[in-house]
């Protein structure tokens, strides 16, 4: 049977997911995956001139695996004004901007949606993928108010599409060892259930390599495809490598093939979403760049500055350059496309050999 048709033909069931994730051999399976990436978007591979806007790191939460968060009086505790922002954002090649940051009272929903609107206002080209579902809870809390409520204020505020971040593992036995203040599995699914009714596309993400079974990665995948076949709206999977800095929830990072072969297990069980990215921060540059050959179409995007993975220790840059995208992709064997925040091609986009 052809990879090309798999999602209409076959389906990994979870048996087959999880005998793939245990037993195929690495090659053969990311040979499956690198054939299925083919069949939906051919030879491009695609990156965006993004930055990731992180408000702040202080946070009401202590999630056991991460090294981001602060609390008052922390060393690394920051907050950025919004001028600061604004500023960051103002270069005119910047096609998107990631905004993710810590749960605080003082970055609450009225000053988060009012930035977002002094952006749109700034940058009305600008693709604004903003709030994960746990901002989006840590709101409606503090709002008194609902899910949607919080939903439809930040579509009104100019919210094009919502990060994935704050899945983590769904699985009800991560979330009461590592973050059980914060949302668990079924509110992480319902808040983006409700987001793809409303016309509000999101992102998915997994992060693997501390405490979950293989069993909890299947069951992840399958329960983000069911919500995919039920309200459609993910644009792309993300696959975080955990990174231990000083949370040590596990020695050291998953190894590289335990990384290859879950971004491969993804492109071919998540046969209803568009995309799978490999992104640097976590998986490291050279292991996002084999990751191409492993059903991966996406690299994310220049970054900025990204803060949350770098805390935790990553030795990927902060910032990566159009550059260097291109030529992962082309050593890859593939063809480089700029695009923007909804995966389409950059018309005008600049030779990104002569970029910085």
């Amino acid at each position: 049977m052809s990879s090309e048709t798999e999602p209409s033909a076959y389906r990994l069931d979870r048996g087959a997911s999880l005998d793939a994730l245990r037993n195929a051999p690495l090659l053969e399976l990311g040979r499956r995956a690198f054939d299925r990436k083919r069949a939906l978007c051919g030879d491009r591979v695609t990156y965006v001139r993004n930055r990731h806007v992180n408000p702040t790191n202080l946070c009401v939460y202590a999630c056991a695996f991460c090294d981001f968060a602060a609390k008052r009086g922390d060393d690394h505790a920051y907050s950025l004004t919004d001028d600061e922002i604004l500023a960051g954002l103002a270069d005119p090649s910047i096609r998107e901007a990631h905004i993710v940051g810590g749960l605080w009272p003082k970055w609450g929903f009225d000053r988060s949606t009012a930035l977002v609107r002094r952006i749109r206002a700034a940058r009305p080209d600008l693709h604004i993928k903003a709030f994960t579902a746990v901002e989006v809870a840590y709101f409606a809390r503090m709002e008194q108010t609902d899910a949607e409520s919080v939903l439809r204020e930040m579509i009104d505020a100019g919210v094009d599409m919502m990060p994935g971040g704050g899945a983590e593992v769904l699985s009800a036995r991560v979330h009461r060892a590592l973050y059980p203040d914060k949302i668990g599995p079924d509110e992480w699914i319902e808040i983006h259930e409700k987001a793809h009714c409303l016309g509000l596309p999101s992102n998915a993400t997994l992060l693997f390599g501390h405490i979950e079974t293989d069993e909890e990665i299947v069951d992840h995948l399958l329960r983000l495809r069911e919500l995919e076949d039920r309200a459609p709206g993910f644009q792309s999977f993300i696959p975080l490598a955990y990174l231990p800095g000083t949370t040590r929830l596990a020695p050291r990072p998953p190894g590289a093939p335990r990384c290859l072969r879950i971004v491969a297990l993804a492109r071919l069980v998540l046969d209803n979403v568009p995309h799978v990215k490999a992104y640097t921060p976590t998986l490291g540059v050279e292991t996002a760049a084999a990751a191409l050959t492993f059903g991966a179409d996406d690299l994310d995007g220049t970054l900025g500055h990204e803060r949350i993975m770098q805390y935790a220790g990553t030795a990927a840059p902060a910032a990566m350059s159009a550059r260097l995208m291109d030529r992962m992709i082309r050593q890859a064997g593939q063809t480089p496309v700029e695009r923007d925040g909804v995966f389409d091609p950059v018309a005008n986009a600049s030779p990104a050999l002569a970029a910085t």
